[in-house]
């Protein structure tokens, strides 16, 4: 089978943690995982021309992500999020800026390839500076399957990028945090089945999953709801790890797998990064793709 493109644009950026450094932005990470399980991954970011930039770079080359839409800012530096780990693993961070990755642009290439993609990714963190905001709208406007995982960080929740990206999305990942935040502003209950109905009903939604913690996840697909229990790990941080779902799941959904399948891998994956340091530690795709 031919490998699927999939094209994630937004911020790359370097996650400051407790125990050092680690590359990271939800587009870097899933274009990552993407790349590691035989998809052809192309990145839509822009990095700083300074020794974090130069780092990014060479961890992009080694997770096989193709980089030919990859911008260089000469001013602007390398992202950095300062992230803090609750006792339960769990980040909250500080966005620094500016960022280059506020200064995407849409050009030719990247509209060209974002209508070509098999699937095309995208939050709103990336969105946070008007410049980036309208690239990655152009961008998702040219794009044939939109995947659109809000992944809100505080304080750059903004309702309005949340509705334009929900808006005939192909699929949508929320969590539990996000299905309460959109039920507050768009109506009806936090639960998957009800927010199912209101993003289906008010935006358009085709598919939606929602990631439950510990409880799993729950995937409405074509019609059918199917559910996921979580696969238990020793955890030593969640950065990355919803991302590490989303990869795999759009991967499998992508290259014919059915539900309860792209579930199933999609949760042992984001299990074992879940159990690792960093967003993208190493790994071989093969024992996450057994049935």
């Amino acid at each position: 089978m031919t490998a699927r493109t999939i094209f994630c644009a937004g911020e790359t950026l370097w996650d400051v943690l407790p125990q050092g450094e680690f590359i990271g932005g939800a587009p870097f990470n899933v274009a990552s995982h993407c790349a590691r399980l035989g998809a052809r991954a192309l990145l839509l970011t822009r990095l700083g021309k300074d020794e974090r930039g130069r780092r990014a770079l060479d961890q992009a080359r080694a997770n096989g992500l193709d980089l030919s839409l990859l911008q260089i800012d000469p001013r602007l530096p390398t992202g950095e999020a300062r992230a803090v780990l609750d006792a339960a693993g769990s980040a909250s961070y500080e966005f620094l800026r500016p960022a280059a990755w506020d200064a995407l642009t849409a050009t030719p290439a990247a509209l060209a390839a974002a209508a070509a993609a098999d699937a095309f990714v995208f939050g709103t963190l990336g969105q946070r500076d008007p410049r980036s905001r309208e690239a990655i709208g152009q961008l998702a406007r040219a794009a044939r399957w939109r995947v659109f995982d809000p992944n809100l960080r505080a304080p750059h929740i903004e309702r309005s990028l949340c509705e334009s990206g929900l808006r005939d999305a192909g699929l949508v990942k929320l969590n539990e945090e996000e299905c309460l935040m959109f039920a507050d502003w768009f109506g009806g209950a936090a639960t998957p089945e009800a927010m199912w109905q209101t993003l289906a009903q008010r935006f358009g939604v085709q598919a939606l999953c929602v990631t439950l913690g510990a409880a799993g996840s729950r995937l409405q697909w074509r019609g059918q709801w199917y559910a996921q229990g979580s696969v238990p790990t020793m955890i030593a941080d969640t950065v990355g790890a919803g991302d590490a779902f989303l990869a795999m799941l759009v991967c499998e959904l992508l290259g014919g797998s059915d539900a309860p399948t792209s579930l199933a891998r999609a949760a042992r994956l984001a299990s074992f990064v879940a159990s690792q340091s960093g967003a993208v530690p190493a790994y071989e795709a093969t024992p996450f793709l057994r049935s």
